[in-house]
């Protein structure tokens, strides 16, 4: 199952680089999101699973899952 992740500055910045990378392939005119009522930026779902597919932004996800996970390893093995 699926969990949430906590993700720090460089994690974001690698991830917002890989979709802007992903953004400038479409054409301008592509509806890509919305801003709600609070001022919150929603994506469009379609945005979403292209932004997921990119080979780039899937590579770097789960080098953040490994890092992590061995550094939670790690402060698991510092703890026996």
């Amino acid at each position: 199952m699926a969990r949430e992740r906590r993700l720090e500055a460089r994690d974001v910045e690698a991830i917002f680089r890989e979709f802007a990378a992903v953004m400038s392939e479409l054409p301008p005119e592509t509806e890509a999101g919305w801003l709600d009522a609070s001022g919150d930026l929603r994506l469009a779902p379609d945005i979403g699973r292209k932004l997921r597919a990119a080979r780039g932004v899937r590579d770097l996800l789960r080098q953040i899952r490994l890092s992590r996970s061995e550094h939670d390893d790690g402060d698991h093995e510092e703890a026996k």
